[in-house]
């Protein structure tokens, strides 16, 4: 099917949906108010009050998904705003992919934080009239993508605004809102079904219609930046984007939740990626869904490098700079981007050889904080500190301090608790005598070094004091790496 038709199917559709809700509508009031009831002929209509309420229900959900739909206004994505005079390269290259795409070029490129790259068109009237247009670029992907990928990655995006594309592409988009808003707010289980049913078949239809233009946007990138930089982006973006996520998971989110943020947000994406891409890779393609799902309008990538291989190439001059380039002062934009997203009061900004320690140190004392409290109420004194915590040991009352400190819990989760605050409390302990000092790691969580540059021997620590009889030795020990035990902690 030629993909101008998606506006002409879509319009079809959407106004097929709604002639088919508001004859629900009708034939549910008709049959509620008793129309077609007078099965006797004795003139008597029985009246259906639950049948009227689902017709008024039915009624209103149209009219609220329809006003919500023409009144709505696309929100700019959070970001910020490259002009050329900051991104002049990347200016040319856009404008030039709108022109090679005959199509109007941009006003606006968005910088985001997300590892994707896109082109929104702030249409009206259901999508026939074109609007504000912008690029919206991930910052994540320019230390890992070459000018010639990212390249490759606009003209795609800019493929869906060729004149064969645009109309379509936006009109069907409304089209789907209006349904499933529709199917959202209808609330009668029997009528939401029904209504569900025809919005899947609306998906299904124009669901080949969507994937056969992505076909055709990966053709049209193809045609301006050649087959390698297509398939090596497409390679790659599921990696940055898994592996994007995974950042923020595991090193940024928990030190923000804890009043911190790194200083170089996106170039330690860059050194996590560098370290770790191998890891990302493999994770990326476990978590990739052997079937893409019945809404997803994406083919999947594998089938889009394989049909790519049936393109014809093109001759292109290779750019394989890092696309790093197409942003002179990358290291203010990230900042600003940094700042419109993340900063908030109070926040501590620090570079990740201080953000690390700080925040491990600050787990370790956080997680040792409740045993203190503990031994301090078993031993009836205002305070603990690591050597009342050992005192308490030697007495063999290591199980009594389990106890205190999970009450809760049976004895051997009770034990567990205590392994675990005892192992932080020794870390913090560590860490105020300086005698040792936490090392950021991309691949795994941070490391306690002592100021011999060796991991610190708590497991020894741990099992030296767990035992009565050899806790003696565990001061011994602790002497010797420099570890006080007297007030390293208070309650």
């Amino acid at each position: 099917m030629k993909t101008w038709l998606q506006a002409v199917l879509s319009v079809v559709l959407l106004v097929g949906f709604y002639v088919f809700a508001v004859g629900l509508v009708v034939a549910l009031g008709a049959f509620g108010m008793g129309y077609g009831t007078d099965w006797d002929g004795s003139g008597t209509r029985e009246f259906r009050p639950f049948l009227v309420g689902a017709a008024i229900a039915l009624f209103l959900a149209l009219v609220f998904a329809l006003g919500r739909v023409i009144a709505q206004r696309p929100t700019p994505p959070a970001g910020i705003l490259l002009s050329p005079e900051q991104a002049p390269e990347l200016w040319r290259i856009v404008r030039d992919l709108a022109t090679r795409m005959s199509t109007r070029e941009p006003d606006d490129i968005r910088l985001t934080a997300g590892a994707n790259a896109a082109v929104t068109e702030e249409a009206r009237l259901l999508g026939l009239l074109p609007g504000r247009r912008t690029v919206i670029l991930g910052l994540p992907l320019l230390p890992a993508y070459t000018v010639d990928q990212v390249r490759a990655v606009l003209a795609h995006e800019m493929g869906h605004f060729s004149g064969r594309h645009t109309r379509s592409v936006r009109t069907a988009h409304r089209a789907r809102m209006m349904i499933v808003e529709t199917v959202r707010h209808t609330t009668d289980g029997v009528l939401r079904a029904v209504l569900s049913g025809y919005a899947r078949l609306f998906v299904a239809v124009m669901q080949g219609i969507s994937r056969q233009m992505e076909y055709e946007a990966d053709r049209y990138a193809v045609a301006v930046s050649g087959r390698d930089a297509m398939v090596t982006a497409l390679r790659e973006i599921r990696v940055l984007s898994t592996g994007w996520d995974e950042y923020l998971e595991r090193h940024v989110l928990p030190a923000y939740d804890r009043g911190y943020l790194p200083e170089d947000l996106f170039g330690g994406f860059a050194a996590y990626l560098a370290e770790c891409r191998e890891e990302v890779r493999q994770r990326s393609i476990e978590v990739a869904p052997a079937e893409p799902a019945w809404w997803e309008s994406h083919p999947p990538i594998g089938e889009r490098i394989a049909a790519l291989r049936f393109v014809p190439d093109v001759s292109v001059t290779p750019d394989c700079r890092p696309a790093t380039v197409l942003v002179p002062d990358l290291d203010a934009a990230g900042r600003r981007l940094r700042a419109s997203l993340f900063d908030r009061p109070n926040v501590r900004l620090l570079s990740w050889d201080r953000l690390t320690p700080a925040l491990a140190h600050r787990s370790a004392r956080e997680l040792a904080s409740p045993l203190y409290q503990a031994a301090a109420r078993l031993s009836g004194r205002p305070n603990a500190d690591l050597d009342l915590l050992l005192d308490l040991l030697a007495d063999d009352r290591g199980l009594d301090l389990a106890r205190e400190l999970a009450p809760h819990d049976a004895d051997e989760d009770a034990l567990q608790s205590l392994t675990v605050a005892y192992e932080s409390a020794v870390e913090a302990a560590a860490v105020d005598s300086a005698a040792a000092s936490w090392r950021h790691s991309w691949s795994g969580p941070p490391e306690l070094l002592t100021t011999a540059g060796e991991p610190l021997p708590l497991g020894e620590l741990v099992d030296l004091s767990a035992d009565p009889a050899t806790v003696p030795a565990a001061r011994d020990r602790l002497a010797a790496l420099g570890i006080r035990t007297a007030a390293s902690a208070t309650a």
